[in-house]
């Protein structure tokens, strides 16, 4: 299967470097086409390679069966787990607000009806990294994407010899929410109102303009409010003088906390029950990349099947909080401060609740000094993870650089979105540099599923 994979890409490639004054032309159009479909991070556009994503159907299909068992695996870790303020506390790392909110009572009672995860493709299929369970990006990015790259020519070539298919994360992802708010939450207006809640001078107010009217286009009306300028009428949050049915969080419960104080009704509407909040509140217990220490420490492990546990074994990195403490790697006890200092090229150290990059520090590629002062900060300013370091595979990409077409190696992150139980689309993104984050530089893509593959 990999190697129609392989046929595809270099069939990709060799139809730029057939015509490379075409090609160069057809990156003026990529450029130009983004800023009309409103795909721009602030105003940088969100890719500048003409070769969208690949992977195979079975890639695809095997990610689905991974992330089947990964939630399963997660919900009997939850239940077992996470009825403990100790567990909570000192692992997951909640502070005492965080534990206050998730366990405010909802009629949602999954953790996170729409979540992210985000994986590192490998010579051997892919290892997953992160969950993001509060509220994943790039749904709206990605589907504009899609669209831009089925308009240049090089793409309406290529699609001739290699049929592909696209799946919508955005389309999965409002179809989610209505599932929640309908089957869930016990919502009755058959076109309920969505408001877009976050800060409105962030890189991203674009992605919020793309779902409101891709929301509006449906039918569904849809405001886009900060959260202090949200209005509550008989337990009803309202936005912009609408009446909201469903409130689209955008919001992390971080930022939402810098400024509760001028957030009242946010805070007041979540308890009232009347608006649908999606993500709930309780979806941190699972942001949280400690997570994944419940993953693959056996203490924890003893209550998942076979299956799962050979699922999280193969797809799953070695995580622990980083602090004193005594622990396992490999079955082996290990004193983890020390363990860890000593080995720096199988380790990388990252903040339990942050995204874009932000705090990481990979041991391959930090001095000693370096990896020291990363440690004591963990320690000291913690909580912070280290997490084992996956071995990625660099694929190369076609590129126009400072004038000329290069073959350049650049790291895969294969994204896919989860839906309750379902995945739906993937985001990818690329980057030259060890991390692969679109506020962290590296362009994103939509992913496109090779038929017959």
């Amino acid at each position: 299967m990999q190697q129609r994979l392989y046929e595809a890409i270099n069939h990709y490639h060799g139809l730029i470097s057939a015509d490379l004054a075409s090609a160069e032309a057809q990156l003026g159009l990529l450029a130009e086409l983004q800023q009309q479909e409103e795909t721009l991070f602030g105003d940088r556009p969100l890719t500048t390679t003409l070769r969208p994503a690949f992977i195979t159907e079975s890639t695809y299909t095997r990610m689905q069966d991974v992330i089947y068992l990964f939630r399963q695996a997660v919900i009997s870790i939850a239940k077992a787990f996470f009825n403990d303020e100790h567990i909570l506390k000192n692992i997951l790392c909640l502070e005492d607000w965080e534990i206050e909110l998730a366990a405010m009572p909802t009629k949602i009672a999954r953790f996170s009806v729409l979540s992210r995860m985000d994986s590192f493709v490998t010579e051997h299929g892919f290892k997953f990294v992160e969950l993001n369970g509060e509220s994943p990006a790039g749904l709206a990015y990605n589907h504009h994407l899609h669209k831009v790259y089925k308009q240049l020519p090089v793409f309406s070539t290529f699609e001739k010899q290699f049929p592909v298919r696209y799946i919508s994360p955005l389309e999965h992802t409002i179809q989610a929410m209505l599932r929640a708010y309908h089957e869930e939450f016990d919502g009755t207006e058959e076109r309920p109102a969505f408001c877009i809640v976050d800060h409105l001078d962030v890189p991203t107010i674009h992605e919020f303009n793309l779902t409101k009217a891709y929301l509006e286009r449906m039918g569904f009306p849809c405001e886009i409010a900060h959260p202090k300028d949200l209005d509550l009428k008989d337990g009803w949050i309202y936005a912009n003088g609408r009446k909201i049915d469903i409130l689209y969080r955008r919001l992390l419960m971080n930022e939402y906390y810098d400024i509760k104080e001028d957030c009242k009704n946010y805070l007041e509407g979540y308890r009232q029950q009347k608006t649908c909040y999606i993500n709930t509140f309780r979806s941190k217990l699972v942001h949280k990349k400690s997570i994944f220490e419940f993953l693959t420490d056996e203490s924890y492990t003893r209550v998942l099947t076979a299956e799962q546990a050979e699922a999280i074994r193969q797809h799953i990195p070695w995580t622990r909080i980083l602090k004193e403490r005594k622990t396992k790697f490999r079955g082996l006890p290990i004193d983890l401060v020390p363990f860890v200092r000593a080995n720096k090229q199988f380790f990388v150290i990252k903040p339990n609740d942050e995204y874009g990059g932000k705090g990481v520090t990979l041991g391959f590629s930090a001095s000693q000094s370096e990896w020291d002062d990363a440690i004591h900060d963990a320690i000291t300013n913690g909580p912070y993870v280290v997490q084992e370091v996956v071995d990625i595979h660099r694929e190369p990409y076609l590129m126009y650089v400072e004038g000329t077409w290069k073959m350049v190696p650049v790291v895969v992150d294969l994204d896919p979105y989860v839906n309750g139980p379902l995945m739906g689309g993937c985001l990818t993104r690329i980057s030259s540099s060890n991390l692969a984050n679109v506020t962290a530089g590296a362009g994103s893509l939509p992913t496109f599923i090779l038929r017959y593959s």
